[in-house]
Parts: C-alpha cells; structure tokens; sequence
C-alpha cells in the first residue's frame, strides 16, 4: 500500500473518532459511512454488507466501519497504535502541543539551525521553519515521515524518533542549545503526565524497565494514584519534590502490606508467598527481606513519611538531603512494588 492511500483511510478513521467524540447528527455519520463504502468497494466490500445504517445503529455502524478500516490497514503491514489509554490520549496532546510550539515558536528562539529557519521581512520580519520533514526522515533514517505523526496517532514510538532527529540534528549542537531544546521537551512530557523523559538526545521511559504491563488495579484513591503521583514527583529537579515521591511509594507499599492479614512477618510473608509459594526457596526469601529492610530504612533510618526525627526506640532518624540516595530509595521501593502488584492474584505465583 502507497503512503498516499494509507494517509486516505486514516483520514476516514480520524472523521469517524471526531464524529463519536462531538456526537454530531446521525445523518452526518451515515452519510460518511456511505461515503467510505462506495470509495472502498473495491478494496474493503465488507463494509457495505457489515453496517445497517437505520436509527439507533450510529454507534454500532461507526465502530464497525472504523474496525474495518484498520484491519485493513494493519493485513497492509501500516501500523496502528492502541486507542482509548489514558497514555494514548496524553501523548496525542503532547505532540499537539509539542508541534504547535515546535513550527510556531521554536524558529524565533535561536535554537534551530541557520539552514532550518527561514526570515520573511514583511509586516516587521518573522521567522518561519524551513524543515522537509519527509526529507529529513529519508536522510537520517531512510524512511518516510510517519502517518502517525500526520494524523496524530499517538504513537511515542515515532514521536521518540522524532525529538532524537531533532535534537542531534536540527538544534544547533551546543550544550546550552540543546539543554533549552531539552527542558522544553520534558516540561511538556512532564504536563501532559507522560513517564518519558529526554535525556543526552535520547527519549527514555521512566521507572520499571519490564515487557510485562500491570492490569490490576489495587484501589485507585488509596495506592495507585500515590504511585501516579510519586512518579511525577521523582523525576522533579526539586529536592523537596523527590523526597515527597519517595514518601508516596513507601506510603503505597505500606498500603500494600496493610491490607494483609496477621503481624508484621505474616504480612510480609503473605506478600512474599504471592511471588513464591516455596517458603524455601531463594526468591521467597529475598522477597520477605527486601519488605522488612525497606520499612526498617523508613520507619528507624530516615525521615520518610514521618514529620519527626526520632523513630520508636528514640533514636535520631538522618535527614535525607542527597537528591540521588533519595532516588536510589525510591526506585528500590519501586520495583519491589511492581513486581507484588505483578503477583498478587496472578496464577504465575506456584514457583
């Protein structure tokens, strides 16, 4: 399939998911259904015998249609990123905004390149950007420049592709160039409460490096938005900040742990049964000793999650001032609890 009539059936889904999004009249859907069926007669004849087109079936048809469409596009070999996500949703609206401020504001602050800037004199003299992207693409990466970006798919794959072009690039390679070009990337990433962050060129996730996604969720109000919100804070340049993140995640375990049955060494040995079952075995034990360290370090070491600084037995708790042991603890703490709200409840725990 050509690029062009890829960029066609995207465009048909895209007017579908406005439709659904504005709730427009009826009429207007069916008409653009009938549309797309006609055009594609030849290359999707599905659609025609898939849809009713009668009152009360907007929804149903509109769905059908766009389901249609992206099969199509994916036997194709175009790729489709995932929609509906909370993730999907945040990163179209950064690169909207990212684009915006990219091809608008960006040719005006010195940053970009001579050969990427263009200077018109009328009405007071303006800079405009003077970048082919298709070009540019083909030349760095030997390929087009994706319809993801086109048509704002929410692909953060793409987008990575794209600030790292930039950055190495088209911004001119100074450090304090590309430290401005930097900051403004991840104060966008970091509005849009994205866990990415571009460091040295390169576009990072943040926290636990795993193939395997959480699909649990373990009472939102209480733990998961402590974990959201720690994971915002952590990455902040702000030492108070990153303390605060810390304090939530120790927080969300010590959740975690509370809702566990008996005293404290049954409550970490539960949470470490969900790992392993074998109360023998090296990862059982590892799990259990790793509990009770970690709130042994927050309860009698430091000042996490406690206003003062003395713990039970009247011994000073050290203040904690280092920025980078306040992230070594965080991420310590971090991955202990992704790999319990892994578990817990999951059927891969026998062993």
């Amino acid at each position: 399939m050509n690029e062009l009539k890829a960029e066609f059936i995207l465009d048909y889904i895209k007017r579908i998911q406005d439709w659904k999004n504005s709730e427009l009249l009826e009429d207007d859907i069916f008409d653009l259904i009938v549309e797309i069926a006609n055009v594609l007669q030849n290359e999707i004849p599905e659609i025609q015998n898939s849809v009713l087109l009668r009152s009360g079936t907007e929804i149903r048809d509109a769905n059908t249609t766009i389901s249609l469409l992206r099969l199509y596009l994916i036997n194709n070999g175009i790729k489709i990123p995932e929609e509906g996500s909370d993730e999907n949703r945040n990163i179209k609206r950064f690169w909207a905004s990212f684009l915006l401020w990219f091809e608008n504001e960006l040719p005006s602050k010195d940053l970009l390149k001579d050969q990427y800037i263009r200077w018109d004199n009328w009405n007071g003299g303006t800079y405009y950007l003077n970048l082919d992207y298709n070009y540019e693409f083909k030349l760095y990466r030997g390929i087009e420049y994706p319809n993801s970006l086109k048509a704002n798919l929410g692909d953060i794959e793409d987008i990575k592709t794209f600030l790292e072009i930039a950055y190495k690039y088209w911004i001119i390679n100074e450090g304090k160039h590309h430290y401005q070009f930097t900051i403004e990337v991840n104060e966008r990433l970091k509005i849009f409460k994205l866990p990415y962050r571009l460091q040295y060129g390169i576009l990072l996730k943040q926290g636990y490096k795993t193939s395997f996604e959480v699909d649990k969720i373990v009472d939102y109000k209480m733990f998961e938005r402590k974990i959201q919100f720690s994971e915002q804070m952590i990455n902040s340049k702000d030492r108070m900040e990153k303390k605060s993140g810390l304090d939530f995640i120790i927080d969300s375990l010590q959740y975690l742990i509370s809702k566990q049955e008996g005293n404290r060494n049954l409550q970490y040995a539960s949470l470490a049964k969900s790992v392993n079952q074998d109360e023998n075995s090296k990862v059982y034990s590892v799990i259990k000793s790793e509990l009770n360290e970690l709130m042994k370090l927050s309860n009698e070491y430091f000042d996490i999650r406690h206003n003062d600084y003395l713990n039970a037995a009247k011994e000073h708790r050290e203040a904690l001032n280092d920025p980078q042991f306040i992230e070594y603890l965080y991420n310590r703490a971090y991955s202990l609890l992704y790999i319990l709200r892994l578990k817990i409840n999951s059927d891969n725990n026998k062993g």
